[in-house]
């Protein structure tokens, strides 16, 4: 290996940055040991944080195709790696690692981009494929043909559903097929790593591959009685070998493994190696696929019935990464509802990597942390079976050296690790009792990781939950997932730590039953950390229909013992793309038990918001009363509309409301509420609701938010009937213009802004407003409101907009209208203009425009002019110095945005100037670096965001992405640099 030339295209395009590896980077023997493969070795990889791979390869001469598309086919099965980067010293090829491989010599078909004179490409390829271009999705955004849609994981699920389909059709058993599939797929993983060889196969069975020996049934039958006999009954129950399935269904299993089109009959290429694959990913994808039952007259699935959601790897390694920082190796690990064992199996592999301190681990460590390290529980035999098959074959991917196959024989895990039950009550009786109730209580494990059932089942799961809920325990409302939590933190110690995946809807809700449960739990494994994952659910966990949340609870022995820490993972286009995700500095923020017992809105806000959010949110709530409370002080409240309901559910008197007006879930507009609605003329619906709910003037507010993140409020001054898409309140006829006010103050940005941090489903899961959302909801007394100038402004700006559609510039009146009114000063009308942007977030347009790469001229040039209104704030009490900023004039290209703010003597005005940066980014980093000492493109690997101190400087650098320099970031950003001023902070 030529090591200069390597080591020169890793430092070119930051993953060698200042010399040292960036993090995540592993080098020649490091990079070698982290996997095994057929023919493929790296001499470098770079590995971010959600497991997503770069593989950089070395050749003195350009390899031919035939070699690279061996070794692309490789990386695809792995699974992990969308790119492969081939680097010789004449040219350099990037490939698609997640292209699926279509036949034997296919390299260039899967070519990104070919860079043919090294030294002059550097720049390029930087621009491209660099580091901080991956990191910051300017990569992903140039390359769409990269997509996990074409990876081994998608393709496989779909190949083995496709089988499943095809064994059942034949009439074989749903169980029976994918105990057949699951085999055939353990047994071709022993033949692929040569742990059954083809001459002892000829030896069991007559044949010397697996489809041979498949279509022959027999040979079948010999082959698993040998393989149940060599390895033991987890895998191979008695009943599994006495019970072969018909030729049929072996023909048909033997034609996927030789890639026979099951209706041309046509040859095709099979891509998978299964010794390749990793174990984990194959359990992963067994999950996913036993998830992926058809659904039949409309029904869900047993799996999603109970709340199971296939659990992705990134996510996996995200709750390891954190729970598993710093541990010995010697813990013990529980998961209570283990499906296929996709966290067991990941579990297994880093405590045998811990166990082993970097030498080569012996059969012996791994078959002891596997049988007395590693646990599970699920109610569901098939797929504690499936576990079982996973974490064998996961010891046998870590064994140096799996032979002979007779001396691999396991000990049965089912009834000893993996246990059968329901994890309510798995201890009370048989292998559940045997192995964790101890003469001094439960068994206590040193991890509890897991991701349990998030379902709501109704009426009949709360009855069944309620039989076994402890009494003055606060329980969760809706779903289970809570109890779980409290179910597992039965079987830990004071230092035991949690990373559970849950629903979010307990932890933002605002019922005060939701809320109590979720601060229980929270009050109880305190320290805890929330990872709000509702941004990437769409691809995360496409089968649930509510948003999640990871709980992480006393993994870091240093933080508080009441601390609160939120991290809200945001959205990217790469995310569904390649399973990866981001963290920022800026998207975490502590809070401490204290502070949400206090006030429950800050959760939530916190876990969407910034901190600046929470303290504007502070201000409002303390100054102003909720519009539940002040409509209170009236005698009203918000009530939901007319339910007509099918005709069997039509059952309540609704003569009083024959003859009014009806308002539909499409008729009303902004302000307006047209003059020739329908008359409502039915005698009976399912929920009529009182006559005193349809009495004028009424407030209305549509349920549904569409289309912006605007509310849709108009006031009614006559009688008449709502439906269920809306809800309204009745005010006192005396109180017409209070009703034309609020809805005035319901539509504006300052509302969208503080549904979108609190309300228990806008902002995370639906766009929908909840009755309690909006009376959260601060307003100003309503007698001076409507008395105020503000407050007439706005009423004579409501009733100019009844008659017309509402253009920009008059809801920019109105927000400004709004501000006056609550006597707002400008860093928090920034605030509020920023969170109606990002309550927009939730629909794709808006997403689409967040990472949209920021202008330097206009979009940081205003982040820099908002930056400097904080500082000049603090430096006009002397007046002794000012501040200037210098904006560059980067690329839209460059993945990064820089500013540089400079404090000079003298007073004078602050002043924005957009420079050209003299040189391309690496340069101006470079340059930067030398005049403040600092290494920044180490400095950049570390920190998404990075604020560098110098004497009387300070140069802010971030990702190009808009969200990075929107308003409320330049407050915050200025905040800490005057923290870091008075501290004496530098980076």
């Amino acid at each position: 290996m030529n090591t200069a030339t390597l080591e020169q295209v890793l430092a070119a395009t930051g993953y060698l940055p200042d010399g040292r590896p960036a993090p995540g980077l592993r080098l020649g023997a490091e990079a070698q040991s982290s996997r095994h493969g057929r023919v493929f070795v790296p001499d470098a990889l770079w590995r971010s944080a959600s497991s997503l791979t770069v593989y950089f390869k070395f050749e003195q001469s350009a390899p031919a195709d035939d070699l690279v598309s061996q070794w692309r086919r490789e990386v695809w099965n792995e699974g992990v790696a969308p790119l492969l980067w081939v680097i010789s010293p004449q040219r350099i090829d990037l490939y698609n690692g997640f292209g699926t491989p279509a036949k034997e010599g296919d390299a260039q078909r899967h070519l990104i981009r070919r860079f043919e004179n090294i030294e002059a490409s550097l720049h390029e390829l930087d621009e491209l494929a660099g580091r901080l271009a991956i990191e910051t999705g300017q990569f992903w955004a140039q390359v769409p043909a990269i997509d996990r849609k074409t990876s081994v994981d998608q393709k496989l699920l779909s190949d083995l559903g496709c089988l499943e389909r095809d064994l059942v059709a034949g009439n074989l058993a749903r169980d029976a097929a994918q105990a057949l599939i699951g085999r055939v797929i353990f047994t071709q993983y022993l033949i692929d790593r040569e742990i059954v060889s083809a001459a002892r196969l000829k030896r069991v069975c007559g044949r010397t591959a697996l489809p041979a020996i498949l279509r022959d049934r027999p040979a079948t039958n010999k082959l698993f009685a040998w393989l149940a006999q060599t390895f033991n009954g987890d895998m191979f129950p008695p009943s599994s070998v006495k019970t072969t399935p018909a030729a049929h269904h072996l023909t048909r299993v033997a034609e996927f493994l030789e890639a026979v089109d099951p209706e041309s009959g046509q040859l095709s290429f099979f891509p998978y190696q299964f010794d390749v694959i990793p174990v984990e990913l194959i359990s992963s994808i067994y999950e996913q696929f036993a998830h992926a039952e058809p659904r039949t007259d409309g029904k869900r699935t047993e799996a999603l019935r109970n709340g199971v959601h296939y659990t992705r790897l990134s996510v996996v390694s995200l709750i390891l990464d954190e729970v598993m920082d710093g541990l010995s190796g010697r813990e013990s690990v529980l998961d209570l509802t283990c499906g296929s064992g996709v966290f067991l199996v990941e579990a297994l592999r880093r405590l045998v990597h811990l166990r082993s301190q970097g030498q080569p681990p012996t059969r012996e460590l791994i078959r002891s942390t596997l049988y007395g390290q590693v646990y599970g529980v699920d109610i569901s035999e098939a797929v504690i079976r499936v576990a079982a098959f996973s974490l064998y074959l996961a010891a046998l991917e870590l064994d140096p050296d799996p032979q002979p196959p007779q001396s691999l024989k396991f000990q049965p895990l089912i009834g000893r690790t993996l246990l059968v039950g329901d994890a309510r009550t798995v201890e009370r009786d048989g292998d559940g009792k045997a192995v964790l109730a101890t003469p001094t209580g439960l068994k206590q494990f040193d991890l509890i990781v897991g991701n349990p059932p998030w379902s709501f089942k109704g009426q009949t799961g709360t009855e069944a939950r309620r039989k076994t809920r402890v009494a003055g325990i606060p329980a969760q409302p809706r779903g289970e997932g809570l109890d779980f939590v409290l179910r597992a933190a039965e079987f830990s110690h004071g230092k035991t730590r949690f990373g559970v995946i849950l629903s979010a809807t307990p932890f933002f809700s605002r019922s005060g039953t939701g809320m109590a449960a979720a601060q229980h739990v929270m009050s109880t494994l305190a320290p805890v950390t929330l990872v709000n994952l509702s941004n990437l659910c769409s691809w995360l966990f496409a089968t649930a229909t509510m948003p999640a949340v990871v709980l992480f609870a006393r993994h870091r022995p240093t933080q508080r013992a009441d601390q609160i820490t939120v991290v809200q993972i945001p959205w990217t286009p790469s995310g569904a793309r390649t399973h990866s995700f981001e963290v920022a500095p800026s998207d975490v923020i502590k809070l401490s038990l204290g502070e949400i017992e206090r006030q429950p809105l800050k959760l939530k806000a916190a876990a969407v918001g910034r901190r600046r959010d929470l303290l504007l949110l502070e201000e409002l709530t303390s100054v102003h009363q909720g519009l539940g409370e002040r409509l209170a002080s009236l005698g009203t409240k918000f009530r939901d509309g007319l339910t007509q309901g099918s005709p069997a559910n039509q059952t309540r008197d609704a003569r009083e409301m024959k003859g009014l007006e009806l308002l539909q879930a499409n008729d009303m507009q902004h302000f307006c509420i047209p003059d020739d609605l329908l008359t409502y003329n039915r005698s009976k619906a399912q929920w009529p609701r009182s006559r005193d709910t349809y009495r004028a003037p009424l407030l209305i507010v549509k349920e549904m938010v569409v289309g912006h993140p605007r509310a849709l409020v108009a006031v009614a001054d006559r009688d008449l009937v709502f439906t269920d898409s809306y809800f309204a309140a009745s005010l006192p006829s005396g109180h017409k213009q209070t009703a034309h006010l609020l809805a005035a103050i319901l539509s504006s940005a300052l509302a969208s802004w503080f549904f979108g941090l609190t309300a228990s489903e806008f902002g995370i899961y639906k766009r929908k407003l909840l009755m309690r959302d909006v009376a959260f909801l601060p307003v100003p007394d309503f007698t001076s409101a409507v008395r105020s100038q503000a407050g007439q402004r706005l009423l004579v700006l409501e009733k100019a907009l009844r008659e017309r559609e509402v253009e920009a510039e008059e809801w920019n009146a109105l927000d400004e209208a709004v501000f006056d009114l609550y006597e707002l000063n400008d860093a928090d009308r920034v605030v509020i203009r920023d969170g109606l942007l990002r309550a927009g977030w939730q629909w794709e347009s808006g997403r689409e425009s967040s990472i949209f790469p920021s202008d330097s001229r206009t979009e940081v040039a205003a982040y820099a002019k908002t930056f400097l209104s904080v500082i000049e704030g603090w430096l006009s009490v002397r007046n002794k110095r000012h501040m200037r900023a210098e904006v560059l004039d980067l690329p839209s290209s460059s993945a990064l945005r820089v500013v540089r703010f400079v404090l000079e003597e003298g007073p004078g005005n602050a002043s924005v100037s957009v420079v050209a940066p003299q040189g391309e980014l690496g340069d101006v980093l470079a340059r930067i670096g030398r005049r403040l000492k600092v290494k920044i493109a180490t400095a950049l690997s570390a920190e998404r965001e990075l604020r560098v101190h110098g004497r009387n400087e300070v140069v802010i650098i971030k990702p190009a992405a808009r969200r990075h320099w929107m308003g409320i970031a330049a407050l915050e950003d200025a905040d800490a640099v005057v923290a870091e001023s008075f501290s004496g902070g530098k980076v």
